[in-house]
């Protein structure tokens, strides 16, 4: 049986398939973050943990923004597995994004017009806390470790 290291696997990829795929990437997350950064918006009664959410995310679309512009060349000098990690965290990032979508529609099915139901404001402000804090966390993670590489590839 033989065992595959993931520096094996690394080594042997095209570095611009990878560069391909972080750009593949890099598209539909920041659609999707601006579609999940809409949606907070248009609530208009939204507790504090949903707005400082919302700023996190605009940071995450200016990180992507920032990766954008990367080039090639400067995909190639970072190395396989930087690219292989950046690609990781952006994929990661829309997950979650798409994940907490899904649960902010959930969360606010009883709310019309952009106004929280008194229902929904007190399952987001106090019942969804949690999950709201863990989110603005794992976003907080995405744009430290994309702004860093971003800065890198430009030096």
């Amino acid at each position: 049986m033989q065992i595959l290291r993931i520096s094996d696997h690394l080594s042997v990829m095209d570095p611009f398939s990878v560069t391909a795929g972080v750009a593949g990437v890099v598209v539909p997350t920041l659609h999707c973050v601006q579609l999940l950064v809409k949606d907070l918006q248009n609530i208009a009664n939204a507790p504090d943990a949903v707005k400082a959410l919302t700023n996190d995310l605009r940071s995450v679309s200016l990180a992507l923004a920032s990766v954008q512009g990367v080039t090639d060349s400067q995909w190639k000098s970072l190395g396989d597995a930087v690219t292989a990690q950046s690609k990781a965290a952006i994929t990661s990032s829309k997950a979650s994004c798409e994940k907490f979508k899904t649960s902010l529609d959930r969360w606010t099915r009883h709310s019309a017009d952009g106004t929280l139901s008194w229902r929904d404001r007190a399952a987001l402000g106090v019942f969804r806390q949690g999950h709201i804090k863990s989110m603005s966390e794992q976003l907080q993670n995405c744009n430290i470790t994309l702004t860093s590489v971003a800065s890198i590839a430009t030096l």
